[in-house]
């Protein structure tokens, strides 16, 4: 099974009370802070605060083996006597409530799993239990389309190009392609002996060999000639296809359910499973994972890819971590720095998104949290 040779289990994880960002800002208080090895009794801290300096700047104090490097608006920076450095972010605003003011989109008959907005803007697919796919006005809360095909819950969707096709994938164990103007299935992509938890659509290499599809495509296919498309598997096994062709590229196989995937980039691909292992993969040689992070055994969720230097993933214990891809950098370094986005109190982070500038989580505490990464990330090789 993959994940077996180039893994990371030694690091560390460094965990920060929830609202740190809160305390800190109070005379004499304290928020805890520690260290923990996967499989091991965790090392514990706690770093104190004495108000705000005449410059507003909070004054902090930390032992048992943790130093505060660095403190500036919505982040802290960490390290542990281990070598390992963590720079925590909070979110620079809180979206609680928002359910109760906003539009209702009325239509679906159960739990609605995923929202995906089209390329406009202005359009929302929505799938979930119902088995259905629903398409929405975000202006008017109208549905003039409902997909129904599937035969259990629709679990993930990709939007192909402007939107004209989009893809589905549910429990049943297909992945359907649809024509949204004719609210029509073109085809079952493939159907497999397992639920599909998670799908990611994205352009072939030049050195995957894509075939020619067996019939000349409908005339409703638009856009799916050089698409590729990756299922991660209740199974455990992570499937690739050609859409046009339907043409099975690969599959590769893990140790426990894969709850997520991600293109990268038209050479790397992420997989995130439930037992906690997060795996760095190249198309052209897919048999073995590059890189492979087992920090903790909670599960991957979700993933986002994030400038093609790197990805967030959403995890079962409510941490958001960014992963910097070693390919990228030889700057060893960096792999001891770890980036956690902080404000869920144990609960599971279901989703992730980026606007361009903020990335944006939701969680099972129903609320959406915005964080400014970009003061952050890009400047990685600073904090070494």
């Amino acid at each position: 099974m993959p994940g077996g040779n180039n893994t990371s289990t030694q690091a560390p994880v460094i965990l920060i009370q929830c609202d740190w960002d809160e305390v800190i800002r109070r005379a004499n208080a304290a928020f805890w802070i520690a260290c923990k090895y996967r499989g091991q009794t965790s090392f514990q801290g706690k770093i104190h605060s004495q108000g705000l300096s005449n410059e507003g700047i909070p004054r902090l104090t930390a032992a048992d083996g943790f130093t505060v490097c660095g403190i500036s608006r919505n982040t802290i920076q960490v390290k542990h006597d281990s070598g390992n450095i963590c720079i925590f972010v909070a979110p620079c605003r809180i979206f609680s409530g928002i359910h109760s003011k906003s539009r209702t989109l009325e239509g679906h008959v159960g739990d609605v799993y995923k929202c995906r907005f089209f390329p406009s803007g202005i359009v929302i697919l929505s799938g979930g239990a119902d088995m259905q796919l629903k398409i929405w006005s975000a202006e008017t809360g109208q549905c003039p389309v409902t997909l129904r095909g599937h035969t259990a819950a629709v679990t993930d969707m990709c939007i192909v190009d402007r939107g004209r096709n989009i893809i589905s994938v549910s429990k049943d164990g297909r992945a359907k392609l649809w024509s949204c103007g004719e609210a029509s299935c073109i085809a079952t992509l493939v159907e497999l002996p397992t639920t599909i938890n998670s799908c990611s659509l994205g352009v072939a290499n030049n050195k995957l060999q894509l075939a020619a599809p067996e019939e000349p495509p409908s005339e409703h296919e638009v856009g799916t000639e050089n698409k590729i498309l990756l299922l991660g598997c209740e199974d455990g096994t992570v499937h690739c296809l050609a859409v046009r062709s339907r043409q099975n590229l690969f599959s590769v196989p893990h140790c426990s359910a894969v709850n997520c995937v991600a293109i990268l980039s038209v050479d790397y691909f992420v997989v995130g499973c439930q037992d906690g292992q997060i795996l760095l993969y190249s198309f052209q040689h897919p048999s073995e994972p590059l890189h492979c992070w087992f920090e903790s055994n909670s599960a991957g969720l979700c993933l986002l890819p994030f400038k093609e230097d790197g990805f967030f993933i959403g995890k079962a214990d409510g941490t958001c971590i960014y992963h910097h891809l070693p390919t990228r950098n030889s700057n060893e370094k960096l792999r001891n720095i770890r980036v956690q986005l902080t404000g869920p109190d144990c609960d599971p982070v279901y989703d992730l998104s980026f606007d361009g500038t903020y990335v944006y989580t939701a969680s099972r505490d129903a609320t959406v949290r915005k964080y400014d990464v970009l003061k952050v990330l890009p400047h990685l090789e600073s904090f070494v």
